[in-house]
């Protein structure tokens, strides 16, 4: 092989791999020089059933109570919101003739009552923890397996006519086109840390 050809194949290699730096740079957003301000912790040992009965279903149900965060900016500026949050989770499939999987599983945030402007949610959101888990189709509070499910979200929040924002989160499974689907939240924990410029 000649020189030549060997620098035109290793061009082409370079290339592709700064084509694919510049998209994934694209996708993502990055926030700098921002200081703690608040931190709020909270912790729940209630558990929180999602489930229904029919084929390809969905239940939903709130996790915490609304949390309370204040963003100390003054009216008109913004505040950066991280949410860490982990929860045990139980999934199963609620189906009499088959085993298998709870199609999609996920923790809702909305951050005063919209999805998180910065995410990774969807349109409505979705944090997806699980899609397609196969189970074992059973489900019970206090006897099933259990996962921990951690997710991280940031939203930017506005001090609108306020500087106190709510913070909720829902528990969500999809059932399969076979039956519904259940899925337990037993413990969970989440931290609420606030940044501003």
């Amino acid at each position: 092989m000649s020189l030549t050809h060997q620098f035109s194949r290793m061009a082409g290699v370079i290339l592709a791999a700064a084509a694919i730096f510049t998209m994934t740079m694209k996708a993502q957003t990055v926030i700098s020089n921002e200081n703690l301000v608040t931190t709020t912790f909270v912790v729940s040992k209630t558990d929180a059933t999602a489930k229904c009965g029919t084929p390809s279903c969905t239940a939903k149900t709130p996790m915490l109570k609304s949390i309370p965060v204040t963003c100390p900016a003054a009216i008109g500026h913004t505040c950066t919101v991280h949410i860490a949050f982990d929860a045990k989770v139980s999934l199963g499939s609620i189906c009499t003739m088959c085993e298998g999987p709870a199609s999609v599983a996920a923790y809702q945030f909305l951050v005063d009552g919209v999805p998180p402007t910065i995410g990774p949610t969807d349109s409505h959101g979705n944090y997806l923890f699980a899609d397609n888990v196969i189970t074992d189709g059973k489900v019970q509070e206090g006897r099933s397996n259990r996962q921990s499910y951690p997710a991280s979200v940031i939203a930017a929040v506005t001090n609108t006519s306020s500087p106190g924002h709510l913070i909720d989160v829902n528990l969500l499974c999809r059932g399969n086109g076979f039956g519904g689907c259940a899925a337990v939240a037993h413990w969970s924990t989440m931290r609420v840390d606030v940044f501003e410029p």
